[in-house]
């Protein structure tokens, strides 16, 4: 099966950019749609982004405390049909 990308949210209007705090699992752990996964700092707040789906983390491509784009890759994931 091929592995979906973890993009950085916009979350908010101007968000451009955000930083990246970590993921909330290590690679090969399990997580359900609905929680959270990962941490972005923006301008005004932490954050801890919900995971859009049921997945298995495979993948971390993106280092703690480096700011991406939105849209950027962070990670990728195995989806889970549940």
């Amino acid at each position: 099966m091929a592995l979906k990308p973890i993009l950085m949210p916009q979350l908010g209007l101007t968000m451009e950019e955000g930083t990246f705090q970590g993921f909330l699992k290590g690679v090969g752990e399990a997580f359900r749609k609905g929680e959270p996964l990962f941490q972005v700092e923006t301008d005004k707040a932490l954050v801890a982004v919900e995971a859009e789906a049921d997945g298995v983390l495979k993948e971390v491509l993106a280092e703690v405390g480096r700011t991406y784009p939105v849209g950027a890759v962070l990670g990728r994931y195995e989806e889970v049909k549940g």
